[in-house]
């Protein structure tokens, strides 16, 4: 398929979804988090016809049975906007985004009317509504998905985790299930640095330039490895800020030595 063609059919598909999420906004007005959940799945299969328009191929392994579940508030590492696109197609979910994504052009729009999450990761004044909105939506059993590390990288490591937000799944006692991605390939070639920047997005790549090389390639092939969740209710301590702090660092370790492990391999 033609880059050209694919652009067209992308940007075409996120019209699409900013027509229907507008209507659903109309017809729900009253019913906030039954527009919520609808959005989450029109965004899910939106982002499935994108990742086969760009020709992302997702090799599901681990606990998979996790991402039909509801509720659930999953962790992830981050390495490109294309994780959004990979997450959302495996399980309709909700994104915590930074407040900036609203001035995006386009996808500004497109982030707001599916009901991100927007948070302040610099001014943490609004961090009590932030995380009231993210317990009432896990509460409605809507599913939610954040990239604690606070921003997309090289994959040389892990970021630490901001661990702020982990609040919200143990005030809404639902289970915590971490993801690790691992880009495997990029048109038939086994991922390296040669070829890493084709996918990943971090630093100050400018966005639409790298959204067209995307276009451009023929194949990505990606792996999510899903995790036995945290059951918040076994958690023990006397403060959420102690909790929290122990339910992000185990999520690094857990996301951090598989992809560790398979980098020693290579």
């Amino acid at each position: 398929m033609k880059r050209a063609f694919k652009v067209l059919l992308v940007f075409l598909s996120i019209l699409f979804c900013i027509v229907a999420l507008s209507v659903i906004r109309l017809v729900f007005v009253s019913w906030p988090l039954r527009r919520t959940r609808i959005a989450s799945y029109v965004v899910h299969y939106n982002n499935k016809f994108i990742a086969a328009i760009l020709g992302i191929k997702i090799k599901l392994s681990g606990q998979t049975q996790f991402l039909k579940t509801k509720g659930t508030f999953f962790v992830s590492n981050h390495l490109s906007y294309i994780d959004g696109v990979v997450v959302s197609s495996i399980s309709p979910l909700i994104f915590i985004g930074r407040s900036d994504l609203k001035t995006w052009p386009l996808f500004g729009a497109l982030t707001n009317l599916s009901d991100t999450i927007f948070v302040n990761r610099i001014n943490y004044s609004n961090i009590h509504n932030e995380l009231e909105r993210i317990v009432s939506v896990l509460r409605a059993r809507i599913n939610v998905v954040l990239f604690p590390e606070g921003t997309s990288t090289n994959g040389k490591e892990l970021l630490p985790f901001k661990t702020s937000f982990f609040e919200a799944p143990l005030k809404a006692g639902c289970r915590i299930v971490p993801l690790a991605i691992r880009y495997l390939s990029v048109n038939g070639q086994e991922i390296n640095q040669s070829n890493q920047d084709f996918v990943y997005w971090y630093g100050d790549m400018y966005f639409f330039p790298h959204l067209l090389g995307v276009a451009g390639l023929k194949e990505v092939v990606l792996e999510v490895k899903v995790f036995e969740p945290l059951e918040t209710e076994n958690v023990n301590g006397k403060t959420f800020s102690f909790q929290r702090k122990y339910v992000g660092s185990v999520c690094q370790e857990i996301i951090n030595n598989h992809l560790n492990h398979h980098e020693t391999k290579t």
